[in-house]
């Protein structure tokens, strides 16, 4: 007969810690994905509408040009921050259950 090592557990609080963990990451991963497609959408819609706003001024109303390209330029730094929201959140998870805070 061999010798076996039993280890048993039950419900642990390290291993209840690391679940809890898990469904933090994943509540803030939700929302860090929803507020990026939300906040992408908007930005593309004000760069399409900066660029079609654009394109009528140079004709029309060549003092429009200034606003035309700030909602542009706002649509496009919206997109940025959008694009780093996730991965913001993951660094900010990640430094916390690193530090030990969530011990």
């Amino acid at each position: 007969m061999e010798n076996q090592d039993v280890v048993t557990a039950g419900h642990a609080a390290g291993t209840v810690h690391v679940n809890m963990l898990a469904n933090l990451e994943a509540l803030l991963n939700i929302f860090a994905n929803s507020f990026e497609l939300v906040v992408m959408a908007i930005g593309l819609i004000l760069v399409l509408a900066g660029l079609l706003t654009y394109q009528r001024s140079i004709v029309l109303n060549p003092a429009a040009l200034q606003r035309a390209g700030r909602r542009a330029h706002v649509g496009v730094i919206l997109i940025k921050v959008g694009l780093i929201a996730p991965a913001l959140v993951n660094w900010l998870v990640a430094a916390g259950r690193d530090a030990a805070l969530f011990n």
